[in-house]
């Protein structure tokens, strides 16, 4: 196995406080006997929370939206799309709208219970009191600028064919959205390195398929009115059963330094003719910045129906994961019917898992351990935090300078773990009489890590700025 050190690396990679995950190698020098698992997360027992109550919600509801926790205001905040058998009448800057699909509105304080307050204007069916707040967005995806100096543009939306700007989440202007075309999925928005990357359907013409071919595509934005034309970034292979399989749409998180993408799938019945028919499912993408995308642990799903259940149709998420007090939310829409069959019920469930959990690597097979070594680094604080899954002295960890060498006190024996909440531990060296911390056995210099794995699970480290606890925002993921 070679060294951290003994490669020609230019330069020492800069981390920064934010957890890093192994969904890529971007931090893999050298791997040895080291699985990569997909960490499926647990759907709720009382799931769906979110269901159909309302005349506007008879046809359809699903999260074809956002949901978010907003610290500020101590709650979740959910944006669905609805369907009634009406329509809704309502007046917009280009004049009066006749809306079959509506963005609707819900709130709760734990993630649990739901509300749907009362505040949309405009009358459906002869209705004043609705929760419908966008008529016409079809999968409307809200994304909070809380430091806009302009108070209107608290909020930013995109979907379908229009972009929005809000100062509260409720009350909507709106203005259309020309450049995905048609654009009939779930759209996602994010900021990433100061620009606005809007994340929407595209079709693709292959002639030897009845008709159009589903694709996910990019648009971007310096201003989020100005927009690049869409172009298509992701379509499906032979790997995943092209053309039977296709992608039918992306949401996307910043999380830390990376964006977590989940693609979710329709798997077609193999009928000559059928474009419709089939089951949904998801599963992981990475990037690091936003238009160069790598499939995770090795396609494998990561959120599917449940047999028997009321998702047994299929399921596909809302446009963000949610992280709260070190649990990732995976709110998504579940139907009891497959996708392109008539009727069935639909709702909007939540599934979840430990914060930074995606990926675990284990060690392979019944005998020995697994290593993984870093490339050299530049730390940005003094404490190292692993996460990770571990009996005592299951894991070692050992430190490289830039020749390749183990610093002198730094070898895994030497290591020594001590928990520091409930994922996570502080890795410390014990030499001549000295328990010393990542800061101390550098002295600022950068050096490669080297973790031995004899059992359990590794899922991230990162690098604190001190020996206090780390805040809760900084194991969160950042706004971009």
């Amino acid at each position: 196995m070679t060294h951290p050190g003994t490669s020609a690396q230019a330069k020492p990679l800069p981390l920064s406080h934010h957890p890093q995950l192994f969904l890529d190698d971007h931090l893999i020098a050298c791997a040895e006997n080291l699985t990569r698992e997909l960490q499926p997360p647990v759907k709720h027992p009382a799931n769906p929370l979110i269901i159909r109550e309302h005349p506007w919600e008879q046809h359809n509801l699903q999260v074809y939206g956002t949901v978010l926790h907003e610290a500020a205001l101590g709650k979740f905040r959910c944006w669905y799309l609805a369907r009634g058998h009406g329509q809704m009448e309502a007046d917009t800057p280009e004049g009066p709208l006749t809306a079959k699909y509506l963005q609707c509105y819900a709130e709760s304080s734990d993630g649990i219970r739901w509300a749907k307050p009362m505040v949309g204007h405009g009358k459906y069916g002869g209705l004043d009191r609705h929760n419908i707040v966008i008529p016409g967005g079809h999968g409307f995806c809200v994304l909070p600028t809380p430091n806009d100096p302009d108070p209107q543009k608290r909020y930013r939306g995109l979907g379908g064919k229009i972009v929005g700007f809000s100062p509260d989440g409720i009350e909507w202007s709106t203005q259309p959205f020309s450049a995905a075309g048609k654009n009939d999925t779930s759209s996602c928005v994010i900021r990433w390195n100061s620009r606005y990357l809007a994340y929407v359907r595209n079709q693709e013409n292959d002639p030897t398929w009845p008709g159009v071919m589903r694709a996910v595509a990019l648009s971007t934005s310096e201003d989020f009115v100005q927009w690049t034309p869409k172009r298509t970034f992701f379509t499906t292979d032979s790997r995943d059963g092209y053309p039977w399989t296709q992608p039918y749409g992306m949401a996307v998180t910043p999380y830390g330094d990376q964006l977590i993408g989940i693609i979710w799938m329709i798997h077609l019945d193999q009928t000559p003719g059928n474009n419709r028919l089939g089951d949904l499912d998801m599963q992981l993408m990475v990037s690091r910045d936003g238009t160069s995308w790598h499939r995770v642990a090795e396609r494998a799903v990561f959120l599917g129906p449940t047999p028997g259940s009321w998702d047994e149709g299929g399921v596909f998420p809302s446009t963000t994961l949610v992280v709260k007090d070190d649990r990732v939310h995976v709110y998504y829409t579940g139907r009891s019917a497959r996708h392109g069959v008539q009727g069935g019920a639909t709702g909007i469930g939540l599934a979840t898992l430990p914060a930074e959990r995606f990926v675990a690597l284990r060690p392979a097979g019944a005998g020995g351990g697994g290593i993984i070594e870093t490339p050299l680094l530049r730390f940005p604080g003094e404490d190292l935090l692993v996460n990770a899954e571990i009996e005592p002295g299951n894991l070692q960890v050992e430190l490289y300078d830039g020749s390749g060498r183990v610093r002198r006190g730094c070898e895994g024996n030497q290591s020594q773990l001590t928990p520091h909440d409930a994922l996570r531990y502080r890795v410390w060296w014990q030499a001549d009489g000295k328990r010393r911390s990542l800061g101390e056995a550098t002295g600022g210099r950068p050096a490669a890590l080297r973790f031995i794995l004899r059992g359990g699970a590794l899922y991230a480290f990162q690098v604190a700025a001190g020996s206090d606890a780390v805040g809760r925002e900084e194991r969160s993921p950042r706004n971009g």
